[in-house]
């Protein structure tokens, strides 16, 4: 697997410490000080606030191309200094973001909408997102993130030298060769992660880990695949290799033991022949959560660290016309410019820690899982709300509602070019792509709780105000 930097941060060789580096000034942007104050003087928390982290640009090399950046570690960085200020708050989450950039490579990670170019050169620029509750234990220490990520290993026993030969192997190439069944799938480099850990166990606790979608080729192009560049590119027309990595995030500290694990649960797809057609449906998201909540109920010795909205990509064989297949453990997935659709579906991925200590103890066998996703309103046409204003009516939401969190992601949804209203069927995980077009994505919060829950009742406010305050949120740019 692949080697870490000495921050603990890429491929997997984890170093005996982690460098936090103190006196480094990070971008601090707009702080969340604008805290309201209870009639004793105390401050009122939000039950749920985030804080972005956006790598340094680092100026121009070539005159026309986008700007350098600093690498994705020196983000951790910037939030671990940072945490030290608030002392009052806990992380609950940590997300990597990919942020297209704006006219003129403006950072615009407050936009909820992204329109993804069918032939134009898109430029992408990863981040980190922090999602913070209010600390319980106001004596316990500030914490200190780390993190490493992992990409699946290659029959050739050598990553690192095969994705340089594919980059090179591209350069001149329309279509990409690809060579995806050489690649370990998650479950096999999952299995990898589990060993490596308890030979060279995290020096902490885990806060959560999550998939990654990363470019690996793309023809007509030299690009290599470089988990610690903030910054890369996608040619609308250009056919492209993607893989699956895995990124842990971790509270620095005691080295806890742990091993990870994932369950996956896909959607039920139901399909029957009509004419000369196949005719698909696909269950709802609910109905695919629902079966989630059965599988965490009787599981034992396990501690959930995060829930995460996946999107896979189908298969269909007989040349393209006969029936549609989801396997949510290959290593990636291919995109090419095509006349046929492509299909893609959302799973949802439930994350967790194997705890020994609770062998025996099924922890989440009283609950019932539910969920709520948080759209982004219309103002007109392609004009949405920003990010953190949809945060703020998801505040207004938890505070009426008084519900205990179990998770949090932010999660995107595709639009059609002509949609009205919220822009998708929130119920509906698969979703249609015509390469020859450009694409819309919209995105949202979506708030995982342990129990159900009835809607309250609206507040008029809420669908009026569409002003662009940043409520508790803060957002660095």
């Amino acid at each position: 697997m692949a080697e870490a930097s000495e921050a603990a941060t890429v491929n997997i060789e984890l170093n005996d410490e982690v460098k936090i580096d103190h006196d480094q000034t990070a971008q601090q942007g707009t702080q969340p000080d604008d805290f309201v104050a209870d009639e004793d003087g105390t401050e009122e928390l939000p039950p749920l606030t985030y804080k972005d982290f956006v790598p340094e640009c680092l100026g121009v090399t070539i005159e026309g191309k986008e700007p350098d950046y600093a690498e994705f570690s020196t983000v951790i960085e910037q939030a671990n200094q940072w945490l030290q200020t608030v002392p009052q708050f806990t992380v609950f989450k940590c997300e990597t973001i990919s942020v297209k950039l704006g006219a003129d490579f403006v950072v615009e990670n407050d936009v909820t909408l992204s329109h993804q170019s069918s032939n134009g050169r898109n430029v992408y620029l990863r981040i980190l997102r922090v999602w913070l509750i209010k600390k319980q234990d106001l004596e316990s220490p500030v914490q200190q993130l780390g993190y490493i990520t992992v990409l699946p290993e290659h029959s050739s026993g050598d990553l690192t030298t095969y994705l340089n030969s594919l980059a090179t192997s591209a350069a001149n190439k329309q279509l990409v060769d690809l060579m995806i069944p050489s690649f370990d799938n998650i479950k096999q480099t999952l299995e990898k992660i589990n060993r490596h850990l308890l030979s060279k166990p995290i020096p902490g606790q885990i806060l959560n880990m999550e998939t990654l979608v990363l470019k690996c080729q793309e023809a007509s192009t030299t690009d290599k695949l470089d988990t610690e560049k903030a910054t890369y590119t996608e040619g609308g027309g250009n056919s492209k290799l993607f893989l699956y990595g895995f990124r842990i995030f971790y509270v620095v500290g005691k080295p806890s033991l742990e091993t990870v694990g994932f369950y996956d649960e896909q959607p039920d797809i139901f399909q029957t022949k009509e004419d000369f057609g196949l005719k698909i449906k696909f269950a709802t998201f609910n109905q695919t959560l629902a079966k989630a909540a059965k599988w965490l109920k009787k599981q034992k010795g396990i501690r959930v660290t995060n829930i995460q909205s996946v999107t896979v990509k189908l298969d269909r064989n007989k040349c393209g016309s006969g029936p549609w297949s989801l396997e949510t453990t290959v290593p990636g997935y291919t995109e090419n410019q095509s006349l046929v659709e492509s299909r893609y579906t959302k799973i949802i991925r439930i994350y967790y820690v194997n705890d020994p200590k609770t062998k025996q103890t099924a922890r989440y066998a009283d609950v019932t899982m539910a969920s709520r996703l948080f759209i982004p309103q219309r103002i007109e046409g392609r004009m949405f709300e920003g990010f953190s204003k949809t945060l703020t009516r998801t505040i207004k939401w938890l505070h009426k509602t008084g519900l205990p969190l179990f998770a949090c992601e932010t999660v995107k949804y595709h639009l059609t070019n002509d949609s009205e209203g919220q822009g998708f069927n929130d119920e509906r995980l698969d979703y249609m792509v015509n390469t020859y077009h450009g694409q819309l994505y919209i995105s949202c919060i979506r708030l995982y709780f342990p129990c159900t829950f009835e809607e309250p009742p609206p507040d008029k406010a809420d669908g009026e105000d569409l002003g662009w305050g940043w409520g508790w949120a803060c957002v660095v740019s």
